[in-house]
C-alpha cells in the first residue's frame, strides 16, 4: 500500500479501440474512488479511439506500440519497468492475451496480486487449456456473467478466487429520465444532429454501433434493412463505427439500393447523442461476449432488436424491452425490424421498460464499487467500499 493508503491498480489491455472491455475502462477511470484507488492503464498497442478519453479522467495511459497479437522482448521489458515504477498492489489483465501477460509479469513481483478479467467465453480448446494451466500464477478472476462464471469454474484447476460482478453501463443523467425514448436530447439539438446526418426530422431511425468487421454482421443487417418497409419520411439505418469492412459495406448498401438511407457516421467517442436521435436499436452480431452496447441503447430508452449472441438473452426481455433473432438470418432480422417499426405507441413502452431495467440492474457505478471491494480483498485491505 502506497503512502496515503490508496490501492494501486494497473490495468493491462491489448488496445483501446471501440469495444465493451475498453469502454468499461473509460467508465472505471471516470467513476473510481480516487481516495481509495490509484489507477493506471497499459495498452499493448498504440492509439485507439478511447485512450484520450481515459487520459481526460486524469488517469495515466502507457502505450507500448505493439502489433496486434504480438509482444516483443523490449516491450515486455518496458511493461516490467512500468510495473516497477507504478508499484501496483493489483495488476489486472483484460481478455485472453493480456491475462496471460499479467500472470507472467505479476509472477515476477511477489508483492503484486494478479487479477485476470474474463469478459467472454474462451472459444478454442487450446485457450481453455492454457487458461487453466497458467492459473497457478493467478490470484483471482473477475467475470461479468453467469455463463462465463460457469466456464471459468471448469478451468479453475488451482481453485483460485473467482468473483462475479454483473455487467453495468454508464447511465445518462437522471434529469433525462422523464423524456420520451429516442428523445434524450433537446428538440433543437436533436434536429441539428439529424440535419448534419441528412436524416429527415420525422424519419424512423435505426442505429447500430460497432467496429465495421465481419463479427458485427453488418452485411446481414444491410441486407435485412433493404427488406424493411420504408415508412413516411423514410426509414434510415445509422451505423456508428469504423473498420476494415467499411468500403465493402458501402458497396453493399449501393447494390441493395439503400445507400441514400444507410448513414455511416464513422467513429464517435460518445454514442449517446446519436442514440438520442434514434427510434430503435439493432445489433446484428454473428458472435459476442457481453454486448454492452445493448444496455447503453436501453439506457437511452430505445427498444432493441438483437441477434441471440453471448449474453444478449439475459439483457433483452423478449416482448418486453425488445426481441431476439437467430444470428445471420436476414429474413428473421428484417421481420423483427418491421414488427418494431409498426408497433405504434407500444414502442415507447418497450423503451421505457428497458431504461428502467438498466437503471435498476445495470448501473456501472455499482459495478465499480463491487470491483473496488474485490481489489481491497486481494490487496489484504479490510473494510467495505462506500
Amino acid at each position: 500500500m502506497e503512502t496515503g493508503g490508496r490501492i494501486g491498480v494497473l490495468h493491462v489491455i491489448s488496445g483501446l479501440g471501440l469495444g465493451g472491455a475498453e469502454r468499461m475502462l473509460v467508465w472505471s477511470a471516470r467513476y473510481h474512488d480516487r481516495n481509495l484507488i490509484r489507477m493506471g492503464v497499459v495498452s499493448l498497442m498504440s492509439g485507439g479511439e478511447l485512450a484520450d478519453e481515459i487520459r481526460r479522467e486524469d488517469v495515466e495511459v502507457y502505450e507500448l506500440g505493439q502489433a496486434r497479437g504480438r509482444l516483443s522482448p523490449s516491450s515486455f521489458t518496458r511493461l516490467m519497468n512500468i510495473t516497477k515504477e507504478f508499484g501496483p498492489q493489483v495488476i489486472q489483465g483484460h481478455m485472453y492475451h493480456s491475462n496471460l501477460l499479467v500472470r507472467i509479469a505479476g509472477g515476477l513481483r511477489r508483492q503484486t496480486r494478479v487479477l485476470s478479467t474474463r469478459h467472454i467465453d474462451l472459444a478454442t480448446p487450446a485457450r481453455r487449456f492454457i487458461n487453466g494451466a497458467t492459473g497457478f500464477l493467478n490470484d483471482g478472476t473477475l467475470v461479468f456473467s453467469q455463463k462465463v462464471l460457469d466456464e471459468e469454474r471448469k478451468e479453475n484447476l488451482f481453485r483460485r478466487s473467482i468473483r462475479l460482478v454483473q455487467y453495468g453501463v454508464e447511465i445518462p443523467d437522471r434529469q433525462d429520465a422523464d423524456r420520451e425514448p429516442g428523445e434524450a436530447l433537446e428538440d433543437e439539438r436533436r434536429g441539428e444532429l439529424r440535419e448534419d446526418l441528412n436524416i429527415p426530422p420525422d424519419a424512423f431511425v435505426w442505429t447500430a454501433v460497432g467496429r465495421l468487421s465481419r463479427q458485427k454482421g453488418f452485411a446481414c443487417l444491410i441486407d435485412a434493412f433493404s427488406e424493411v418497409e420504408n415508412l413516411g419520411e423514410g426509414s434510415f439505418l445509422l451505423i456508428v463505427g469504423d473498420g476494415e469492412d467499411r468500403g465493402m459495406l458501402e458497396d453493399r448498401a449501393r447494390e441493395k439500393g439503400v445507400d441514400q438511407r444507410v448513414i455511416f457516421s464513422g467513429f464517435r467517442p460518445d454514442t449517446m447523442p446519436l442514440l438520442g436521435i434514434s427510434d430503435a436499436f439493432v445489433l446484428s452480431s454473428l458472435w459476442e461476449g457481453g454486448p454492452l452496447v445493448i444496455l447503453e441503447a436501453m439506457a437511452a430508452g430505445l427498444p432493441v432488436v438483437s441477434t441471440r449472441v453471448g449474453d444478449a438473452a439475459s439483457m433483452v426481455v423478449e416482448g418486453v424491452t425488445g426481441t431476439l433473432v437467430v444470428p445471420g438470418d436476414v429474413r428473421q432480422l428484417a421481420e423483427a425490424m418491421n414488427q418494431v417499426q409498426s408497433m405504434g405507441p407500444d414502442i415507447r413502452e418497450w423503451g421505457l421498460r428497458g431504461r428502467r431495467r438498466v437503471e435498476e440492474h445495470y448501473d456501472f457505478r455499482r459495478v465499480q464499487r463491487e470491483m473496488e471491494t474485490y481489489y481491497q480483498e486481494l490487496a489484504g485491505v479490510s473494510g467495505p467500499v462506500q
